[in-house]
Order: C-alpha cells, then sequence, then structure tokens
C-alpha cells in the first residue's frame, strides 16, 4: 500500500516541524507545572470543588 507512496527529503521538513512544535509546547507546560508554588499547586487542586 505505501509503495505508491512517494515521499521526497524535503517533506520531512514538516514532519520535523510538526514533532518539535508539540514537543515544545509539551516541554514548556510541564516547566510551568514543575515551577509552581505549592499555594498555587493547592489552588488548582480544589479548582474544580469550588462554587
Amino acid at each position: 500500500m505505501f509503495r505508491r507512496l512517494i515521499l521526497e527529503n524535503w517533506m520531512a521538513v514538516f514532519t520535523l516541524t510538526a514533532f518539535v512544535t508539540a514537543l515544545s509546547v509539551y516541554v514548556s507546560i510541564a516547566w510551568g507545572a514543575l515551577r509552581m508554588t505549592p499555594v498555587q499547586r493547592e489552588r488548582f487542586a480544589r479548582l474544580p470543588l469550588e462554587d
């Protein structure tokens, strides 16, 4: 099925760009979560249960 799929070298740029973009989003979210103060963590832990 994939034998007819012709991949060019320049198409790898799009794949690499998408991977780097997704990786940077996940890393920035994780970095922000790791740098939270205990007060912020506690507030976010209670957030869904607050009125």
